[in-house]
């Protein structure tokens, strides 16, 4: 693997060998520019992984540099340096879109130390965009036929419209997991975690240590804490699949946290807080179950304020020849791997 390329703009021009030979010896690919003109076009043209920039050239400011860059090339980090050490321009840089500013005579060290925190940065934040660009992908749905605009339509507006539940109803297999998703996506609480849980897969003490979390000991296997997926879900959003198969004293606790947005794990005398989105799902008529005493009324009308119904493939046959299609895309580019420098 390449090391990173970095591009020092700066017109001193023994600062500028000096900062290459030591940076050059610990492998990095080095580019260097002495105006501010040559180094936004050396930007372009390279591509560089790192701007180390001065904030005083010979035809512009750093920070016209900067605002260029940040134009043109948004993901790239950018740290600036200068010898006049003023605060006030510090503020403006980082306002600016620098990820860090630092004074000369600074140490080689210390600015290797701040390279390689900066690179390490910006590789974790290109993988969590690799990973949620391919979990959108997941999320995407197919089809253009009128049930599916419709549907679409409403999950823009519901995701948008800051609704703390959503209830999905339709037959197994019509896409409610991916249905869910792509109101996470669409939502504010996009960049939260997206948590999911299957509540026929459990029974119910699992299920609500699963749910809630549970202290060291609350049960036989209890070796220490655990935190729930109310926890890891808090700013996202929660998916409950199979709503209708949670056991009834497992509803009213649900219930309590929709309410109140608090919970307490198993054997713990401690309240928690959570803000999370709850989505539900059901291939069971919950209205029918409500009136027949086998899911809770009062849950859900909670969760009922705004259903989905998913439509069954019946519904939308004209999509059947994108859905073989994306299939066979999933297909072919399978497995997929995140990208590196």
């Amino acid at each position: 693997m390449n090391k990173a390329l970095i591009l020092i703009i700066d017109d001193e021009q023994r600062l500028v060998r000096s900062l290459q030979l030591a940076l050059e010896a610990d492998g990095y690919r080095i580019a260097t520019a002495h105006t501010g003109s040559a180094g936004i076009e050396t930007a372009l043209e390279r591509q560089p992984d790192l701007v180390l920039l001065d904030l005083r050239l010979p035809d512009f400011s750093g920070l016209e540099v900067l605002k260029q860059l940040q134009l043109q090339l948004p993901t790239c980090p950018v740290v600036m340096f200068s010898a006049h050490g003023d605060i006030k321009v510090a503020i403006e840089a980082l306002k600016s879109g620098a990820l860090d500013f630092i004074t000369k005579p600074f140490d080689i060290h210390e600015l290797k130390s701040l390279i390689a925190r900066t690179l390490e940065r910006c590789r974790l934040d290109k993988e969590v965009r690799f990973f949620r660009e391919r979990e959108l992908g997941k999320a995407r749905l197919i089809g253009h036929s009128e049930a599916m605009r419709r549907l679409h339509e409403d999950l823009t507006r519901i995701a948008r419209s800051g609704a703390k539940t959503l209830l999905l109803q339709g037959a197994s297999g019509t896409g409610k997991t991916a249905v869910a998703r792509q109101v996470h996506q669409l939502s504010k609480v996009s960049s939260g975690p997206f948590v999911e849980v299957n509540c026929a897969a459990l029974p119910e003490q699992l299920l609500e240590a699963e749910l809630f979390g549970s202290e060291k000991g609350a049960y036989t296997g209890a070796h220490q804490r655990r935190s729930g997926l109310v926890e890891l879900a808090n700013g996202g959003t929660l998916f409950l699949d199979e709503i209708g198969e949670m056991p009834l004293a497992l509803q009213a606790k649900l219930l309590s946290f929709l309410e109140d947005h608090t919970y307490r794990p198993i054997g713990s005398s401690r309240v928690y807080q959570a803000e999370a989105r709850i989505i539900a799902a059901t291939n069971r008529e919950l209205g029918q179950a409500a009136e027949e005493g086998s899911f809770r009324a009062d849950l859900y009308y909670r969760l009922n304020v705004m259903p989905i119904r998913v439509p069954a493939l019946a519904q939308r046959r004209e999509d059947i020849p994108l859905l073989i299609e994306g299939w066979q895309t999933n297909v072919k580019n399978s497995p997929e791997t995140p990208p590196t420098h």
